[in-house]
């Protein structure tokens, strides 16, 4: 009986023993493990670039990664103190000392230290220097404000369509010019196309969706603005900017008021038209060739004069029998070569009759160099007559 408690109690303490033995060794593994993992974390830790801190208490001790002492050096309490009253939460933009009592703009964030029951014990967070960053925004907004003085200096507005949320910026020129109030916002396309002149829209849509589907050099259009007293006109120039996969990434353009140019070009339309309707209903011949002899324009009594034929880039010896195109040509070459305006010239007429006229030809110029030669002429001893 004695024996078997003996054997009872030396198998309990042996298991008992191994047990131990396997509980410790797994223990010794545990601590080894975390030292491994503290040790990973430390170096991590430390070779960030990035400014890391962190602290565990209100009063207690603040800790800081190399990148964070390289940064801020001699000035490490005052940048703790620093961020001891920001909120332990989010981020923050303030300025901050760093070494060398350098000023910089800085964007903090911020975060708690929990422990294992989930209860705040410090916090934590990470420094990023914008300074660079700020001067290059500065920098970039400096040179979107002289643009935009050069712009309105120059009379044009200007707009940017970013296409990767659709919205649009409109310069208080291109406000002015479109005829919106300085506090009035539009930020669409909608906001442009709304104001283009019904007769103008399917034009425009056309060529922009040419510019958008092609990506060709440059947009132009020129557009009236609906409902303008009195009416506007417009030219817009644009161009879209391509991004990654060829696709269209913003569109970015001017506008000019062209309303006193219109309003110029119409009027020498107007005056245009009445002058060739003046040289069409002269009561005498006139014309214009090229210097090959071809007509290239003749007004309606010589039209008449020679029976309402064809002579659209006709010479001569198509027109006329051989005797009298002769005579015309050797008057044109006396004209353009000898400087000799005025001529008298035996032309038939549709009836198989000649009569005797006087012509005037003379040269000119166009404003590419190009010479013509032009003339009018009237029956001789015969009174004016349509």
């Amino acid at each position: 009986m004695l024996v078997m408690i003996l054997l009872l109690c030396i198998t309990f303490l042996a298991s008992t023993s191994f047990l131990l033995w396997i509980l410790w060794n797994k223990q010794k593994r545990e601590i080894k493990t975390l030292q491994l993992t503290s040790s990973l974390f430390e170096n991590i830790y430390d070779t960030l670039p990035l400014p890391i801190f962190y602290k565990k208490k209100k009063n207690a001790g603040q800790s800081g990664n190399k990148a964070f002492h390289h940064s801020f050096g001699d000035m490490n309490k005052e940048v703790f103190e620093e961020l001891d009253l920001l909120a332990k939460n989010g981020e923050h933009t303030l300025t901050l000392t760093y070494d060398n009592g350098i000023k910089k703009n800085s964007t903090v964030y911020l975060s708690p230290l929990l422990d294992k029951h989930h209860k705040i014990f410090g916090f934590t967070g990470a420094i990023l220097d914008i300074s660079s960053l700020q001067k290059s925004k500065e920098l970039l907004l400096a040179q979107k404000q002289r643009l935009e003085l050069a712009l309105e200096g120059s009379g044009d507005g200007l707009w940017d369509w970013d296409m990767s949320n659709d919205t649009f910026f409109y310069s208080p020129r291109w406000k002015s010019i479109m005829g919106y109030e300085p506090q009035e916002s539009p930020n669409s396309l909608a906001s442009w196309l709304n104001l283009v002149h019904p007769k103008d829209m399917a034009t425009l849509n056309e060529k922009l969706k040419i510019h958008l589907d092609e990506k060709n050099e440059l947009f132009f259009a020129e557009h009236r603005i609906r409902d303008s007293q009195p009416l506007r006109w417009i030219a817009v120039r644009g161009k879209i900017i391509i991004g990654k996969n060829n696709k269209a990434r913003r569109m970015v353009g001017t506008i000019r008021d062209i309303s006193e140019r219109k309003k110029n070009e119409e009027e020498h339309h107007q005056y245009q038209d009445l002058f060739a309707s003046f040289v069409s209903h002269l009561p005498t011949i006139a014309f214009i060739k090229d210097l090959q002899g071809k007509y290239l324009y003749m007004n309606n009594v010589y039209q008449k004069y020679i029976g309402f034929q064809t002579w659209q880039n006709k010479n001569a010896h198509e027109l006329f029998d051989a005797t009298s195109a002769d005579e015309i040509e050797k008057t044109d070459r006396i004209a353009l070569y000898e400087g000799v305006i005025e001529h008298e010239i035996m032309l038939p007429t549709e009836e198989g009759d000649t009569k005797l006229w006087k012509v005037y030809k003379f040269p000119i110029e166009n404003a590419e160099g190009e010479k013509y030669l032009c003339g009018f002429g009237m029956m001789i001893n015969k009174p004016f007559s349509k």
